[in-house]
């Protein structure tokens, strides 16, 4: 298969990483709360070089456009995850093609 044909249909050494994250928040939390929490889960998100798609407890992570997603980036996600006080559980699916793969959630 062509080069060009690889990096349209993102085939081989043009497959993305991607891995799907669902957060289980502690119920009543007050808005400003959840504002903070999302805020800083963003942050982060950026601060990984890594892009969101979803919500903020329901949500797929992708490396930016000059990389793939590691396992190093799933690992310091559920850390980061883990470490918030509003957390009650994390899920942490394993790396997939997000182009190739079915999710879960929809994400807008």
């Amino acid at each position: 298969m062509k080069k060009r044909l690889r990096k349209k249909l993102r085939l081989q050494e043009f497959q993305a990483k991607g891995f799907e994250v669902q957060v289980v928040l502690f119920g009543g939390l007050r808005s400003d709360v959840l504002d903070a929490y999302w805020h800083r889960l963003t942050g982060m998100v950026k601060a990984n070089d890594l892009e969101m798609y979803g919500g903020p407890t329901h949500f797929l992570l992708c490396a930016d456009s000059r990389r793939t997603a590691t396992e190093a980036d799933r690992k310091a996600v559920e850390t980061w995850l883990l470490q918030q006080d509003e957390v009650l559980m994390v899920f942490v699916d394993p790396l997939v093609d997000p182009w190739q793969a079915s999710w879960s959630g929809s994400y807008e």
